[in-house]
Formats: C-alpha cells, structure tokens, sequence
C-alpha cells in the first residue's frame, strides 16, 4: 500500500498521494494514537515556477484534497500542467486544527533533497533502468558475504563521483577475492548532511542524496543504484541491503524528521512511534499498531521488488521482536516476506537478522522462532579477536567452529571476525605489525559452519579501532587501498582470504552442517595443549561423494608438534599447503604446524 503514495509521476505528469490511518474508519490500524487534527496542506516547492506561480511560495503551492480511503484518510493533489524533465524538491506545508502549521518531508517519497536531506523530491524524465534479477540465486550457505560501507569503501577513488557510481570501479576486484554477495551497509537516507552509519534513518523509500548525487546528471539518482545492482547480478553477485526498521530519527525539528511523526498536531499522538520491545536508539517504531507494521512490511517489498535484491539483514532485531505474539514485529514480518516471495517464485532470499543481547546465545532461539533465514553470531568474533591477541585458545573454541549448533534445520549463523561495529582484527591482535596473527581467524572462518561474512578492509588487513561505546564510534574509515596494492603485509592476507574462499566455494562439504567434536576427544581431536586446534568436516559432495576435511590449526606465536588425528587411512591432499601426505594407522606422527598457520586436509572416498 504504502508503495504506492508519495510524488507519483507518470510522463510528465505528477501526483501527490499522503495517507494517514484513522481507527474510527478501520480499528485494526492502531490501538494507541490520535488523530493528525490536519487543517489543510499544501505543497511547497520548486517547480512551483514551471507552473506560472514562485518557487517555494505559499500563494502559488497547490493544495491537497482530503479524501477517503479503507484504512483512513488520502489526501491527494494532480499538478494542473506537465512539468519539464528535471530534478525537483518539495514539502508539505500542514496547518493544523490549532493554526500552527510545520515543513514536513512526504514520508514516501522515492528522493532525498539536496539540503542535509530536509525535503523531499521527485523527477521528471532522466534515465531509466529495470533491474534484472540474478541468473541463479544460491542457497545461503553457499555464500560469501562483504559487508560494504558505502562512503568508507569509495572514500579514497571515488573523485567527485557519486559514491555509488564508484563501486562499479571495484567490482572486478571483488570477484577476484571471490565473495558472491555484497551486504550494503544502509543506503536509506538518513536526516542532515553529516557522516552517518546510516542507522538513524527518516526516509524508508529514499536513498541518501550524497551516493547516488552527480552534478552533472542531477535526475539520474536511483537509476545509479539500479545499474550498481545489474552489474553486480551480471558478475554473480548477489546484492543485501542492510534495513533498520526498529527505530527512525524522528528528531526535534519536523524540517528534518520522521514524518510520521510530525504530521501530527501533537506528536505524542503518532501511532507510528511508541515504546515496543527493548529499544534504546532513537524513537522506536509502535508494532504494536497495524499502520506501523504495514508501512515497514511495504517498505521491504519496495526494496526486495524494484531492485531485485537477494536478501535484506535486519539491525536490531531485538528492539521488535516479541516472543509471545508471532503478529508483530520482525517475526510477522519475516512471515509476510516470505509468503510475498514465494507468490512471485523467487528462492533463497536471505533474510538475516542481528540479535544482540547481553546472552550472545539467546539469539539462536530468537532466530528459530521468528523463522529467519540467519543471525549474525557475534560470539565467533568476540572469541576470534581474543585468541589473535592472546596467542592461546580454550575448548570455547570448540563451540564457536560448531557455529551451526542449535540452530534449527534451514537456518544458520553468519560467522566474522570482525564487522563495521567493532575495531578491526588486526588492531585486536596488536596492529599490523602482527598480522599473521589474524591467520588462525582466517582459516577457522572459512572452514566452519555458517554463512561467511568479511567486513570490508578486513582482506588486506585495514587498521581501525574503535571503543567499545558511546562517543567516537561513528566516525569515517576509509579503506586504505594503498595497502591493498602496494604492501606487502596486504597482498599477503589478500592472498590468504582469496585461497580459502576458492578452497571453501569448491567444496560443499565445508558449507554443510557437519563438525567433529563437540568437546576434546580422546583420538586427538579438538583443543591440543591450548595451541592448537584439529577438527573434522565431513559429507557427501553434490555427486553423492563422501568426502572428508581435516583442519589444523595453530593459534600459538612458535612451532608445535602433534600427532594429527584422522578418519580414513589413505593419500590426503592438504589444500592450504599444496601439498600430500599419506596416512597410516589412522595417524601423522610427530607433524610440525608452523605458528599462527595451519592445514586443510581432504579425501574424496574414493582415495
């Protein structure tokens, strides 16, 4: 529904639609809020001069038709004459019952404007582009997720360019590492025109004016993002948005805040925003209303529909979910995506959800019961970045590689080493100086269960870090990609992350659900002298194969020595060595695993 308000053009030809709920016409929209008391609105802007009035003026700004609509009230106006192609801003000017009256922004509108996001926009003419979905969209544990900032990823090439028209320089290097999707930080505007993670968005349908900007081209704005996701589908990437539907910037000026908010003669009164679950930033969404859960639900199939995305990853999850009712929240949300994706055919969607709680297990079970297709799984970073810094593991480890445990079948965990919400590995494990110490993270990464996550940076070893909370967390990190092309330490780990992504991406055994052992095993298997770690991924490949994984590594700054343990007698390839060894006796005495490295041994059943 909501998909369909906001500056709707047609050739040259525009109509605004603005819809408020009222639960006097339907009571199931909210239980708690009120009325907007609107008195009039009126339409500011500047295409007010194509129409004979002044731009931006009150006396020349059309005004909008209330009118009635099944769930409430649309107010609706047709500008009298086409307008020329071009880029053009707008506002609704309300006066309320109390003759106060305020600049909102169109809470649906498709383009942010150019000053700190304040108004709203639309276009006239420009490029166009229909989006077409990727060839053969895989299941989600075969993929291999960059979770990419937007302006930190373009910071150092992008020249002038619209930040999104610069990522289109680095798509060839991204099939090289070898990740298959791209997790999009949030590209949803956000109020002011400051730095931003793109958490505190306001305007759910737009995207943020500066990544998809070119002076020289001012219409020509989503049409960027449409041909950024046909290139990356056309390279066999899938594309993941990162959507924050927990809470909005609702602000204290209605210039630069939610709409929905300020819409209302009292905002108080909004039936969008209102305590839920367990919020904490920003204003929370009100799910306990139906306005709010439909105007979400059809801001995800706008996203998932016009761009063809593979997936979404909600923020935040444990703001709006509520264990003891599955028709609210992100649990009923989840439910009416799928059942829209499945109405158009489209498989393995991911919807991914980050459910962080002070008990990092509790998200398994949130993750079962809303029915997502994956949860971010912070313990296998926390633990991770530790072990880099402290050179010793403990039988923890032996839980985090098992990452798929306790999940229900169907679902699974996204596994990192780190993410853009915590400093990098490589200053946990002491700066760059000691980056082999990330190895051992590497390795175990792209061996366990899980759906695989890198943040970007992470590949050749990009330095950052950040506190643990409050001020100084979101601020800018531009890649370095002078370490990438012109650094040792760089084309080292480059190197690494791309040998393991191919090791893992030719073999569907180590994206199965199989890991041995759960705890130390008496054959050898599982945490060794609090050094070294071995374990066991096994399966049959998709030719009905059963095929064998032995993986050894070696946390510890010095050599060690250990007998490595192994199911099947016979030749086994050791895949990050390029090298064989024959086993006897189910045994390779006394082998010597260099520090902070490893081994990957395979066999087919056939050897």
């Amino acid at each position: 529904m909501y998909e369909s308000f906001g500056a709707v053009v047609t050739g040259n030809q525009v109509t605004f639609k603005l819809f408020l709920p009222d639960n006097a016409v339907d009571p199931a929209q909210y239980t708690r809020g009120g009325s907007p008391k609107i008195k009039e609105i009126r339409i500011r802007g500047d295409f007010q001069n194509a129409l004979g009035g002044e731009d931006w003026a009150l006396e020349s700004a059309p005004a909008m038709v209330k009118e009635a609509h099944p769930h409430g009230w649309l107010w609706n106006c047709t500008l009298p004459d086409d307008l020329p192609e071009g880029y053009y801003q707008y506002k609704y000017f309300v006066t309320f019952e109390n003759d106060t009256d305020r600049w909102i922004t169109d809470p649906c509108t498709r383009y942010g404007g150019s000053d700190g996001q304040e108004n709203s926009a639309f276009v006239v003419g420009g490029s166009t582009a229909v989006v077409q979905p990727i060839a053969h969209r895989l299941p989600p544990q075969d993929l291999v997720l960059y979770e990419l900032m937007i302006d930190d990823f373009t910071a150092e090439f992008r020249n002038g360019r619209a930040p999104i028209d610069a990522i289109h320089d680095k798509i060839d290097y991204l099939v090289e590492l070898g990740v298959n999707a791209i997790e999009f930080m949030p590209w949803t505007a956000w109020p002011g025109d400051d730095f931003s993670w793109g958490y505190d968005p306001f305007q759910f349908f737009a995207v943020e004016y500066r990544y998809v900007h070119d002076n020289a081209q001012p219409a020509d704005k989503i049409f960027r993002l449409k041909q950024l996701v046909n290139a990356l589908h056309e390279r066999g990437i899938h594309v993941i948005m990162d959507g924050v539907f927990n809470h909005v910037r609702a602000g204290v000026n209605p210039n630069k805040g939610f709409p929905y908010f300020w819409l209302y003669q009292n905002p108080e009164e909004s039936p969008y925003i209102g305590q839920f679950e367990r919020g904490g930033f920003f204003e929370e969404f009100d799910y306990n209303n139906e306005c709010t859960q439909e105007f979400i639900r059809d801001v995800c199939f706008h996203w998932l529909d016009m761009y063809k995305l593979d997936g979404i990853r909600f923020d935040f999850t444990i703001g709006f979910y509520n264990p003891g009712n599955v028709h609210e929240g992100i649990t009923q949300l989840i439910a009416d995506i799928k059942t829209h994706m499945s109405e158009q055919g489209r498989e393995n969607v991911a919807l991914i959800v980050e459910h962080l709680s002070d008990n990092r297990f509790e998200a398994i079970d949130a993750a079962n019961k809303m029915d997502a297709t994956a949860c971010w799984f912070d313990p296998f970073m926390y633990q991770s970045q530790a072990y880099a810094r402290y050179g010793r593991i403990d039988s923890q480890l032996l839980r985090i590689l098992d990452a798929n445990r306790d999940f229900a079948p169907g679902k699974l965990p996204v596994t990192y080493v780190e993410n853009h919400d915590h400093s990098t590995i490589v200053s946990e494990a002491g700066g760059r100086n000691h980056w082999y110490k990330t190895q051992p993270a590497a390795i175990a990464l792209l061996t366990s269960p899980g759906l695989i996550m890198l943040h970007n940076g992470q590949e050749f070893g990009d330095d950052y870090w950040l506190p643990g909370d409050g001020a100084g967390r979101v601020q800018p990190r531009p890649l370095h990609w002078d370490i990438f092309s012109q650094d040792f330490v760089g084309q080292r780990l480059f190197g690494i992350y791309q040998k393991l992504i191919a090791i893992r991406k030719s073999h569907p055994i180590l994206r199965s659900r199989n890991y041995f052992p759960t705890e130390n095993d008496p054959d050898g298997y599982g945490v060794v002298n609090d050094q070294v770690v071995v374990f066991h991924r096994y399966g049959n490949d998709e030719n009905g194969r059963f095929q064998r994984f032995i993986i050894v590594i070696n946390y510890s700054d010095s050599s060690q020595t250990i007998d490595i343990p192994f199911s099947g007698n016979g030749l086994w390839q050791d895949l990050l060595n390029d090298k064989a060894d024959f086993v006897q006796n189910y045994r390779l005495y006394y082998q010597q695993i260099p520090s902070n490295w490893g081994r990957i041994y395979f066999q087919n059943s056939e050897q």
